[in-house]
């Protein structure tokens, strides 16, 4: 497997007031169109496309729904839904370090002025730790995408951290 892409993404929300806030997406249909050429396979003649068609293009590739977390062993079956049909990622259970280092690697918040904050996310920690946990997958040709690395990993630590509600819970 490959090295993730240098998957940031800066997101600015705006707080508005009495519980409502406004979150915009700097220069999105650019970033998208930029990513759309990059992994676009080139036919004898290509379609243009413009910026906001890339966006929804993108956003159809992204996406990625978990449809069910099975603990196996030491490991987790994350079995989601994507473009075109259902994949499985087998993964090692993560260590507390591994958690730790990932979330603080994942998002990063800052307060701007002017009641705003920009939220970062960072891609490259969720393929570092994918890439590290890997055992298995199921319904892919070729490398996983970084999202789909980013939900299965995220979906492992949910469960991770469900179960030891559940034994924190039985204990009382």
């Amino acid at each position: 497997m490959g090295r993730a892409p240098a998957a940031r993404r800066k997101v600015i929300i705006k707080n508005l007031g009495r519980g409502v806030s406004e979150t915009i997406i700097p220069n999105a249909e650019d970033v998208d169109a930029a990513l759309l050429a990059k992994i676009r396979v080139e036919e004898e003649s290509p379609v243009e496309v413009d910026p906001f068609e890339a966006v929804k293009c993108i956003e159809q590739l992204s996406l990625a729904e978990v449809d069910d977390v099975v603990h196996v062993g030491d490991a987790f079956r994350v079995t989601t839904r994507v473009l075109g049909g259902t994949t499985v990622h087998l993964l090692r259970m993560p260590s507390a370090k591994d958690v730790f280092e990932y979330r603080r690697a994942f998002a990063r918040v800052l307060d701007l002025p002017f009641n705003k904050q920009e939220l970062t996310i960072n891609l490259r920690a969720a393929g570092d730790l994918y890439r590290k946990l890997i055992t298995a997958t199921e319904g892919y040709v070729g490398e996983v995408p970084v999202i789909h690395q980013a939900v299965a990993i995220k979906a492992a630590i949910d469960a991770l951290d469900a179960g030891f509600q559940e034994d924190r819970d039985a204990n009382f």
